[in-house]
């Protein structure tokens, strides 16, 4: 990586090393990393209340299986439904005669979907409120997301639109020679502002609130800045290209009216109690 007229010039091979066909890269390094912040997250949490560490591997296994089916399922029928529609092994198997399809991928809007899928259905067999279990994840999450964001940088995906600020990034492993918007740390350093006012929420106004409020804060947080984002961003889809939203942003826009929605609902029971 070096500077070159104002801009950074990205060439960071994504592979840390490889021994043979096996390669290990720095986007599947983060994700374990973004796993572990998350888990040591969640275990604070459980160890400051007094809660059984025994929900820690429940609540992971959900978290993980949820991010894996949703964020693969969300990235083929959000963003490429006409092609996944017509070659649906190639959701799981991204092969065609042999040969790597190209078009691949994890969405976090799919992921999300799943994740709070599973939850529910975990807070049943723990036999905890769902909120319950959804606040503390949710508290989480952001930390996880910083690091994925780094890693898509690692692998130079996820591009913005062409710009001209100084801080732009030229991608050159993808043979481009003009700098675009690093949307990938735009995310990542907003996840990371959202951790904290999350958690310092969370730390300080649970006892305050009715379950759920930290979830419907989370989805407003994460979700508005991601809303605002996408006008940075490449687009993806055929859709993306003359809808005047795109496909991420009405995703993101349902998130935050999820998230008032929630809050408004939490504050109208409250006052009726």
């Amino acid at each position: 990586m070096t500077v070159f007229s104002c801009y950074i010039r990205w060439d960071v091979s994504p592979e840390i090393f490889s021994v043979g066909q096996l390669s290990v890269r720095y986007y599947g390094l983060l994700m374990v990393v973004a796993f572990l912040t998350a888990s040591f997250v969640f275990y604070r949490i459980l160890k400051h209340e007094g809660e059984s560490l025994f929900l820690l591997p429940v609540t992971a296994n959900a978290v993980f299986l949820g991010t894996l089916i949703g964020a693969r399922l969300g990235e083929c029928l959000f963003y490429f439904p006409e092609y996944y529609l017509k070659n649906p092994l190639e959701i799981i198997f991204p092969f065609r005669n042999g040969e790597y399809t190209g078009i691949g991928g994890l969405s976090s809007h799919g992921a999300a979907f799943a994740i709070l899928a599973f939850l529910f259905f975990t807070a049943k067999n723990i036999k905890k409120p769902a909120f319950w279990l959804i606040d503390r994840v949710c508290v989480t999450i952001p930390p996880a997301a910083f690091f994925i964001r780094l890693g898509n940088l690692m692998n130079s995906e996820i591009l913005g639109t062409e710009t001209s600020v100084p801080w732009g990034f030229i991608f050159e492993r993808r043979g481009e020679d003009f700098p675009r918007h690093p949307v990938q740390l735009y995310e990542a350093f907003c996840y990371l502002i959202v951790f904290f006012v999350i958690w310092k929420f969370y730390r300080t106004k649970r006892h305050k609130v009715r379950q759920g409020t930290v979830s419907g804060l989370f989805l407003i947080l994460i979700f508005f800045p991601r809303f605002i984002l996408e006008i940075f961003k490449a687009p993806i889809s055929e859709f993306d290209s003359y809808s005047f939203f795109s496909t991420g942003q009405y995703l993101s826009l349902f998130f935050v009216f999820a998230g008032i929605a929630l809050l408004t609902f939490l504050s109208m029971e409250k006052r009726e109690s």
